[in-house]
């Protein structure tokens, strides 16, 4: 073991504090006779202190025979702000019952049900909101979709898109939301349809022969986006020749960055990665779109394993100050993977803001836990937790994982049961337990916990691809594994971690040959090391075993998690 002198002061520079003990409430008065003002005061006090779920039962409690609509809306506010969705249902169904045309009753409503994956009725309070809103029909679907392209819920959005757009079938904001809540959701072939009708009423593809962009800008984008969503819709589902012709002949048409960024995307899209690596090359030529295509090019390194020159790419980024916090996380990624553990720490304790801000800093405490720095890992983790309460789930189900490597199984188990107390609705916790068992040897607890899961979401792909995964894994029901796995398949026909679930559940059915095709597939989009480990093994039983090798040094270059992958190969050699 070894300690970080400097991390401390790392740390300090980002402000962190050690949360605060948590206060008792104490006893509630009886409901029938408390003051509102019981509940919202502790409610508040609560949230000061970050104690979600108690702020949230407070809240709901005050709403229960309230009919005051101001506090009924702050409830549903607090309800959700602290992730509590079955709450919020309640305190918006009351809100209803108070006033039943209440626009925004209905918008939280609808939001509680698609986080709990209850899509029609999520459809049925939507549908009123589009209905009922002051900013018309296709005003409201143009918010709806920002909201549904931050959803965590992918497969639910998109069940719930499909739906809404089928209550409004002449709206061209109801068949965008369509198109990209579609291909968000790993169904291209479903999203060129309605990408191709969404252009139809707005004119066609834009295109070599276009009128000048500059008559209507408006509409000009919108068909930009629309047909670069189609593009892409149409290369993802594995028609590439004439998407990328098109945006060539564009691009030839009118030479200019956006053009050019464009086809470079597509081409990145159609795995063409050389032509996408020169168009991005000469775009580091634009002052204005230079940062960004070294931000691909680099990510495009790392993907690789090309660390050495991801990390010259996310050093000339730091540079221009543009992408920060990308670079110096990835910097910190690559400086981790070279065992360069105290640059690493410096360079995650700089990435303050965006996507990266969280991932970064929960690297930073895995390593401290893991190099006999647990109390300062600990206070890091309860600062993230205090600052980033939107992802609290992530941040516990991280912490559970950072425990149970460092050795500490049952703090890692009283982390979940802290964490399912505090926000039940949760599935990402659900899975982290389900795994964390899995991992440990039990898998009857693993798979009750999947099962519960999947009865509750029927309709959710992650949800039955999880439960038929691990029944395949461990051997047990494999026809009924794959029946769950194929349904999943249906509704996500490309996403990488379903199709490497069909094809391992169909060769532990013995069908390796026709399992092939999927992993291959699953690993064309993702060189997830578990991925790596289950094609290698299928190539490896039909007798490739050079190529099952290099699946397995590639990903082990790439940096892909090595653990499946050299444990398959010991095994396999073994055997041998």
């Amino acid at each position: 073991m070894f300690s970080f002198p400097f991390s401390a002061k790392a740390f300090a520079a980002l402000g962190m504090l050690a949360c605060t003990a948590c206060v008792s409430l104490g006893s509630r008065p009886d409901p029938a006779e408390a003051p509102h003002a019981f509940y919202t005061v502790t409610a508040e006090i609560a949230l000061s202190r970050h104690e979600a779920r108690v702020a949230a039962l407070e809240y709901a409690a005050a709403a229960e025979t309230t009919a005051d609509v101001g506090l009924l809306r702050r409830a549903a506010e607090v309800s959700a702000e602290c992730l509590q969705p079955t709450l919020t249902a309640g305190v918006a169904a009351r809100w209803l019952d108070v006033d039943p045309a209440a626009v925004d009753a209905h918008r939280a409503a609808g939001k509680a049900a698609l986080e709990l994956h209850k899509i029609e009725q999520s459809a049925a309070h939507y549908r009123i909101v589009l209905k009922s809103s002051a900013r018309g029909t296709d005003g409201e679907f143009a918010v709806l979709e920002t909201e549904l392209s931050g959803a965590g819920n992918i497969f639910g959005a998109r069940q719930l898109a499909d739906l809404l757009a089928g209550y409004f079938p002449a709206s061209p904001a109801a068949l965008r939301m369509q198109a990209f809540a579609a291909l968000r959701a790993d169904d291209p072939a479903a999203a060129v349809r309605t990408f191709e009708a969404a252009l139809a009423v707005v004119g066609g593809p834009l295109g070599a022969s276009s009128p000048d962009p500059s008559s209507h800008p408006e509409e000009e984008a919108a068909r930009r986006e629309l047909t670069q969503g189609l593009w892409r819709a149409r290369i993802l589902a594995g028609d590439p020749e004439e998407p990328l012709a098109q945006a060539k002949d564009l691009l030839e048409h009118a030479d200019t960055v956006e053009n050019r960024l464009d086809y470079a995307l597509l081409l990145m899209a159609a795995q063409q990665t050389s032509a996408a690596r020169a168009q991005l090359t000469t775009l580091t030529r634009d002052p204005g779109s230079g940062p960004l295509a070294v931000r691909l090019l680099g990510l495009m390194d790392f993907q690789d394993g090309k660390l050495d020159e991801a990390s010259a790419r996310f050093a000339e980024l730091v540079t221009t100050g543009k992408f920060l916090d990308d670079a110096l996380f990835y910097l910190g990624m690559i400086a981790e993977r070279h065992q360069d553990l105290e640059r690493a720490l410096r360079l995650y304790a700089e990435v303050q803001t965006g996507e990266n801000a969280v991932p970064a800093l929960l690297r930073a405490a895995a390593i401290l836990k893991a190099h006999g720095a647990a109390p300062a890992a600990d206070e890091l983790l309860d600062h993230l937790a205090a600052e980033a309460p939107q992802r609290a789930p992530e941040i516990l189900a991280a912490r559970a994982r950072i425990d149970a490597e460092s050795g500490d199984l049952p703090q890692a188990i009283a982390v979940l049961t802290q964490g399912e107390a505090e926000y039940p609705d949760s599935v990402e916790l659900r899975y982290a337990k389900a795994s964390l068992s899995e991992e440990h040897g039990q898998i009857a607890a693993a798979l009750r916990e999947l099962k519960a899961v999947a009865a509750l979401r029927p309709t959710d792909p992650a949800a039955l691809n999880a439960y038929g995964y691990t029944l395949a894994d461990n051997r047990r029901q494999l026809p009924a594994a794959r029946r769950l796995i194929e349904r999943a398949h249906a509704a996500a026909p490309t996403n990488a971690s379903i199709l490497d679930s069909l094809g391992w559940v169909l060769f532990r059915q013995g069908h390796s040959e026709e399992a092939l095709p999927y992993l291959n597939a699953a690993y064309a989009d993702d060189r997830d090391g578990d991925v790596a480990a289950h094609l290698g093994e299928v190539l490896w039983q039909l007798g490739r075993r050079s190529e099952a090798e290099r699946i397995w040094s590639d990903a082990s270059k790439a940096g892909a998690d090595s653990h499946l992958v050299n444990a398959t190969r010991l095994r396999l050699h073994a055997s041998n």
